[in-house]
């Protein structure tokens, strides 16, 4: 399980951090052409006009206790900081209920590490679906979804 997915809530100062305990990561985009039908059976025009809507989603696991700074990872640079820290579930689903994407002051971002100052790839994100699942034998940890309507990726 691979600790290079980051969550960065874009904050000067008390920010938040983490490594994501990711099991997969994908990138979705979504196009909206028109299509206009066309009378008695007529072949339909179609009409693109570009729109894109990138969306995310990220699968994991996370503890239901903070693992401690035992578990600090070192993630792409962000407010002259590259420590991210492994989220318990609490503190996940807190991120989750009280962060909002403003581009103005708080651009929420995730980010793919390979664990340097410059991240694969950065995500402009706000959020827009959480699950928790607690499964039977594995009460320690949820397995989490994450679900990010995006900008593109800022590293391209």
């Amino acid at each position: 399980m691979a600790l290079g997915v980051c969550l960065y809530d874009g904050l000067t100062s008390s920010e938040k951090r983490f490594a994501l305990k990711a099991d997969s990561f994908s990138v979705n985009y979504v196009k909206t052409p028109i299509q206009i039908p066309i009378a008695n059976g007529g072949d339909p025009r179609l009409i693109d006009i570009g729109q894109i809507r990138p969306t995310i989603t990220v699968t994991g696991l996370v503890d239901t206790t903070a693992p401690g700074s035992v578990e600090n990872v070192t993630g792409p640079t962000r407010n002259s900081s590259q420590v991210y820290t492994v989220p318990s579930k609490e503190e996940l689903e807190n991120f989750v209920t009280s962060k909002f994407y403003n581009e103005a002051t708080s651009k929420v971002e995730i980010m793919i590490s390979d664990g340097t100052s410059t991240p694969v790839a950065a995500y402009e994100v706000a959020i827009s679906q959480a699950r928790f699942d607690l499964a039977p034998a594995t009460e320690d940890r949820f397995s989490f979804t994450l679900v990010f309507v995006s900008r593109f990726n800022s590293e391209n």
